[in-house]
């Protein structure tokens, strides 16, 4: 059985870089096959995807995550990441990972603070505990209101073993990391690649705020030759970037403009 891995990722091509990193290093490093959902705002109504109130949000995907254990038909077992993922260990090791008995999802944290930008769902259980998709479509503040359960009920989440979310290297070298996160949203690795491709055809990246450097140049050196062996392996951008009828156009959703490093953990 494959390892179903859902990703939220952007709708009109904004981040393909990043996507086409995250598929190479699963791929590269995962020996199981792994089915991938690229999570995508759509304007079909008849999509899982599509008929989102995103206005709250931070990102085009961060209410998505929610909606899996439904994705899923509430059996199984599914993982979640954002787009801006690189994985350096065999996805294989957190997908067998045994729930203890009463957990729904494992995460990053303890105690008051937990992180669900990876996450694995036990979906039949999560059934009891997350909205009915069609409310959770329609609240504007459903992803903010889940974090807020999910914090406030800590007896049903279980840390997950090893360094999954390893948030912006967290000063680990990268043959310590399974699976890096990039997230400081004014840093991202892909956006040096990103901005000037979409300025030549005319188009802005969802991001709106500031674009700084990311601190740890050595990651980013990592994410460099990635990208360059993803292509060289046949994971090339025209396999991410949306036809002109699936691109999703302007997203109604909450601008960063003031995005700053007291907002990095908001996504």
């Amino acid at each position: 059985m494959a390892i179903k891995l859902f990703v939220g990722a952007s709708s009109n091509g904004e981040d393909d870089e990043s996507m086409a990193v995250l598929e190479y290093s699963v791929r590269k490093n995962t020996k199981q096959d792994v089915d991938i959902t690229w999570m995508r705002a759509s304007h079909d109504s008849d999509s899982l995807w599509g008929g989102w109130d995103m206005t709250t949000w931070a990102t085009p995907f961060s209410g998505f995550r929610w909606a899996i254990p439904a994705a899923c038909g509430y059996e199984g077992q599914a993982i979640y990441c954002d787009s801006d993922f690189i994985f350096f260990s065999d996805l294989e090791e957190l997908w067998n990972q045994p729930f203890e008995d009463g957990k729904v999802v494992m995460a990053k944290g303890g105690e008051d603070s937990w992180r669900y930008c990876c996450a694995k769902w036990n979906c039949q259980a999560a059934r009891e505990y997350v909205l009915p998709l069609e409310r959770m479509k329609r609240i504007p503040e459903s992803h903010q209101r889940m974090m807020g359960f999910f914090s406030q009920n800590r007896q049903i989440v279980q840390p997950f073993e090893g360094f999954w979310n390893c948030v912006d290297g967290e000063d680990l070298g990268p043959d310590q990391i399974d699976a890096l996160h990039y997230s400081d949203m004014g840093t991202q690795f892909h956006l040096k690649y990103a901005i000037p491709r979409l300025e030549a055809m005319g188009r802005k990246h969802w991001f709106d705020g500031q674009i700084r450097e990311h601190w740890r140049k050595d990651l980013q050196a990592v994410f460099d030759q990635y990208l360059s062996d993803a292509i060289a392996a046949g994971f090339t951008l025209d396999k991410y970037i949306p036809g002109d009828n699936a691109a999703f156009g302007d997203y109604n959703k909450q601008s960063q403009a003031n995005y700053g490093n007291a907002h990095k953990w908001s996504k």
